[in-house]
């Protein structure tokens, strides 16, 4: 049994009351789609898809970024006048908008016009859900204070 008390405890030390750390799902939830979102890339470079691969890659900005915001926040809590919790929403914010304007260079690339248009709308729409999901999931670490 103490592997349940290491695994409570760090989801427990995960979620600070400053909004800096998030819960140990999200960060699970984050390195799952980098893993998968990896996984596609490989998958289309291996069936001749390069422009497919090249515009699946924005996609891993907001959760790579997410994975990391915690620690940067940290860092930037002293030189800046906002809490940690503000930073990393502003981080994900940041990192959201990034990607989107991202995947609109990289999805030129692809030919088909109609094809292009769906694969950026789709693609876009995941990285506001997913963005707005982590700055939710911030907030609520904020309010717990």
């Amino acid at each position: 049994m103490p592997l349940l008390n290491v695994v409570s405890a760090a989801g427990e030390a995960v979620s600070a009351a400053d909004g800096s750390r998030t819960s140990a799902s999200m960060l699970f939830a984050c390195w799952a789609i980098v893993i998968v979102l990896l996984a596609m890339v490989i998958i289309f470079l291996r069936a001749r898809k390069k422009e497919y691969a090249l515009a699946i890659l924005p996609l891993l900005i907001a959760p790579a970024v997410h994975i990391f915001s915690g620690v940067a926040a940290k860092w930037l809590d002293a030189a800046v006048p906002l809490s940690a919790g503000q930073l990393r929403i502003i981080i994900d914010l940041t990192a959201g908008l990034i990607s989107c304007l991202l995947l609109g260079l990289a999805s030129r690339g692809i030919a088909d016009r109609r094809t292009r248009n769906g694969f950026f709308w789709c693609c876009a729409g995941f990285v506001v859900i997913l963005t707005l999901v982590l700055v939710t999931n911030t907030l609520t670490a904020i309010a717990r204070v």
